[in-house]
């Protein structure tokens, strides 16, 4: 950081040199628009020299305004990105906790669902009505599976910006700014760097972080339950055994836990789709309206509107 800095501070001097340089020219060769396009780069070297020079004011601003976005989080040390990546870290965690439940409860359904009863004229599958529930829960298997994925991108990417916004693409952003030529790419890294730092995480975590631990607590009784466990086919070698375990499970109403069970994962689910992508969705959309805008203003030329003034 504090080489980018120093080179910024000399690009910037340089440029206060260079527009003075052409301002001379300018009225050397009697040429308005040299001299103007000259006062226009003096102006933008002013302004860049300003910012160089509040650079440790802006970042211990940026800082604390960040800092104050988390209060009452769950994770509520550091900065607000670094906040974020700490929820979307433990979540992850979560996620993966209710993956396992959901596929041991697969597992159990699945199980059942292909026993058998042999009579001498016909054979029975009497829970074979849990294939629509199997169907249900794989469903619910790849979209956890979706999610947890997306949980941990926003985990190496915030991992990956977070160090980075402040103390390099905003240095960086500041030495680009000084150059005509590259002056749009300065105002974006700058826009960048405040939007990404401020405003994505902020918009993200005004929604509400989702809370799992119920779901995942009955799905874990539910797998553990000893009238639903499955037994090795080797033990099932008769009707009589077969029935027996299916009076056991109507004992426990599975059916009823199960369509329970169902319900509580969906619910989850709908939570996490919230967090996991429509919060992070919303918080881009705005973050890019502001860097747009921000761009536009760092990015732009100030001669002829400070003239007309």
């Amino acid at each position: 950081m504090a080489a980018d800095l120093a080179l910024a501070g000399i690009v910037v001097s340089f440029s206060i040199i260079l527009s003075g340089i052409l301002i001379g020219l300018g009225k050397t060769l009697n040429s308005k628009r040299l001299e103007h396009f000259g006062t226009e780069e003096l102006i933008q070297s002013v302004i860049n020299a300003a910012l160089v020079g509040a650079y440790t004011a802006i970042l211990a601003a940026a800082t604390e305004i960040s800092k104050s976005i988390i209060t009452g989080t769950v994770c509520n040390t550091g900065d607000a990105i670094g906040n974020l990546q700490c929820i979307y870290s433990n979540l992850s965690v979560d996620i993966f906790s209710l993956l396992t439940k959901v596929v041991a409860l697969d597992q159990i359904v699945s199980y059942y669902q292909t026993l058998t009863l042999h009579f001498a004229a016909v054979s029975v599958q009497p829970m074979s009505y849990l294939s629509s529930i199997s169907s249900i829960l794989t469903g619910q298997i790849l979209t956890l599976q979706a999610l947890l994925t997306f949980a941990q991108l926003q985990v190496q990417l915030l991992g990956f910006f977070a160090p980075q916004l402040l103390t390099f693409f905003l240095p960086v952003g500041l030495i680009f700014r000084s150059f005509f030529s590259t002056r749009k790419l300065g105002g974006f890294l700058i826009a960048l760097s405040i939007g990404a730092y401020l405003f994505y995480p902020a918009f993200i975590l005004i929604f509400p972080v989702p809370v799992m631990n119920d779901t995942i607590a009955n799905l874990t009784n539910m797998t553990n339950n000893s009238l639903y466990t499955t037994i090795p086919i080797i033990d099932l070698n008769g009707n009589d055994a077969i029935a027996g375990r299916l009076d056991n499970m109507s004992t426990g109403d599975f059916t009823g836990d199960l369509t329970l069970a169902t319900q509580q994962i969906s619910n989850s689910i709908s939570a996490l789709s919230m967090f996991v992508l429509i919060a992070p969705l919303f918080s881009l959309i705005i973050t890019i309206i502001f860097i747009k805008e921000v761009t536009d203003i760092f990015g732009g030329e100030f001669f002829f509107a400070v003239s007309s003034i």
